[in-house]
């Protein structure tokens, strides 16, 4: 899986939106959204909200952890604890996708996107530190990943891919040297 198939994923995602005019009901394959109507939030997916954003015909609410406030207490606890903390689903890929195609309907953009970074920063070091105490094991391992966001799945996949075949590595170079 790759960072484009993930965003992929996260645009199913429903997010609120305020119509700029009023639409009739839509019928899509996901099932009906609407009607629309002019200043009345509603819940669409992320796909849709992107694109009635693109035609300028909504202005997209960003979800409640879109925020300073909830965005620091996310940063502090992630300093925190030893492992992952839990986040919303996709909050990279939406944060990405929003700061992109939203950036308009963003309060605080910049500084947003300083803490969305410093919160990716302090959990790929965890992953990165994880993966290292892995590889340093000279015996059989498993690994659980609890709370890993799908976006980090894809960018440390290599790593783990690595750590099996230097483990495959040592414990034939273990096998085959003479006692």
């Amino acid at each position: 899986m790759d960072p484009e198939h993930c965003e992929f994923l996260a645009e199913d995602e429903m997010i609120q939106i305020i119509p700029r005019r009023n639409e009739p009901v839509l019928h899509l394959v996901c099932g009906d959204v609407g009607p629309l109507e002019a200043g009345v939030p509603v819940q669409v997916p992320l796909w849709l909200a992107v694109d009635l954003r693109r035609k300028q015909h909504c202005e997209i609410v960003p979800p409640y952890w879109f925020c300073l406030d909830e965005l620091k207490r996310l940063v502090a606890t992630e300093g925190d604890t030893v492992g992952l903390s839990r986040l919303p689903p996709f909050i990279f890929e939406i944060s990405n996708i929003l700061v992109r195609i939203a950036k308009e309907d963003i309060v605080d953009g910049d500084q947003i996107k300083v803490l969305i970074q410093d919160l990716w920063d302090k959990r790929e070091a965890k992953l990165r530190t994880s993966s290292l105490k892995l590889l340093s094991q000279h015996s059989h391992a498993h690994v659980r990943l609890d709370a890993v966001q799908p976006l980090e799945v894809s960018s440390i996949r290599p790593n783990l891919s690595a750590c099996k075949h230097i483990g495959r590595m040592v414990r034939n170079l273990h096998s085959v040297q003479p006692d």
